[in-house]
C-alpha cells in the first residue's frame, strides 16, 4: 500500500504542469518595469507577486479556464481563472519548447482546468493584452476571459485558449529590461449564489 500511494503521488506530481525548481521562486526579486493594461475589472484583491527564481524569465504560459460545460453544470461562467508563468534559464538557450523549467502564479479563481503551455519560439514574453467583457448589468459577468503576449524574438504572438466574450483592449508597454520574470493576478473570492467573476485583471513584473 505505501508503495501505490508513493507512485499516485509521484503521477500527480507529474502531471500536474510544474516542473523545475519551484523552492527558488521569490516576491522579492528586483525589478526594473511593471506591465499593466487599462480595460480590467475590479472585482476582487491583488494577490501576492510571484517572481521567477534569478536568472529565469518568462517564455511560456499557460491559462485555467472554466469551459462551456462546468459552467452549464454550476450555473455561473467565470471564464478566465488563472495564469501561470513558465520561466527558463535563458543563458542555457532561448529557443522553445523547453522540457526544463519553473512555475510560478499568483492567485486563481477555483473553477476551470489548466491548458497546455503555449511557448515562445526565441525570446522572451515582453508585453500583454488582455480580453476583458464589459459590465452585463443584471445579466451573468466573466470579467477577463483570454490573454495574448508578445515574445521578444521576433514580435510573435501568443493567444491563450481562453473563451472569446468581451473584447481584446489595448497592448501594454513592451518590457523595460530582458523580459517578464513576474506576475501578480487580481481575482474575486467565490460569492456563493451571487455572480463569480474569478480572474478580473492582471499585472507583470519585468527585469533585467
Amino acid at each position: 500500500m505505501p508503495r501505490l500511494l508513493f507512485i499516485t503521488v509521484i503521477l500527480f506530481l507529474s502531471s500536474s504542469g510544474l516542473r523545475g525548481n519551484r523552492a527558488v521562486r521569490s516576491i522579492d526579486r528586483p525589478y526594473k518595469s511593471v506591465l499593466f493594461v487599462d480595460n480590467g475589472h475590479r472585482w476582487g484583491t491583488w494577490g501576492l507577486k510571484e517572481m521567477c527564481p534569478k536568472g529565469f524569465y518568462g517564455t511560456g504560459f499557460s491559462l485555467k479556464v472554466a469551459g462551456h460545460w462546468e459552467s452549464m453544470l454550476i450555473g455561473d461562467n467565470t471564464a478566465l481563472n488563472g495564469i501561470r508563468l513558465h520561466c527558463v534559464d535563458t543563458s542555457k538557450g532561448s529557443s522553445g519548447p523547453y522540457s526544463d523549467y519553473a512555475t510560478v502564479q499568483s492567485d486563481t479563481g477555483s473553477w476551470g482546468k489548466w491548458t497546455d503551455i503555449k511557448w515562445c519560439k526565441s525570446g522572451t514574453l515582453k508585453s500583454f493584452q488582455l480580453r476583458v467583457e464589459p459590465y452585463q448589468g443584471t445579466w451573468d459577468d466573466t470579467a477577463a476571459n483570454n490573454i495574448k503576449f508578445k515574445c521578444s524574438g521576433d514580435d510573435e504572438e501568443l493567444k491563450g485558449a481562453g473563451t472569446s466574450w468581451g473584447d481584446w483592449g489595448n497592448w501594454s508597454l513592451p518590457c523595460m529590461g530582458k523580459g517578464i520574470c513576474g506576475i501578480q493576478t487580481m481575482v474575486e473570492e467565490p460569492q456563493g449564489l451571487a455572480d463569480d467573476t474569478a480572474l478580473n485583471d492582471a499585472r507583470f513584473y519585468c527585469c533585467d
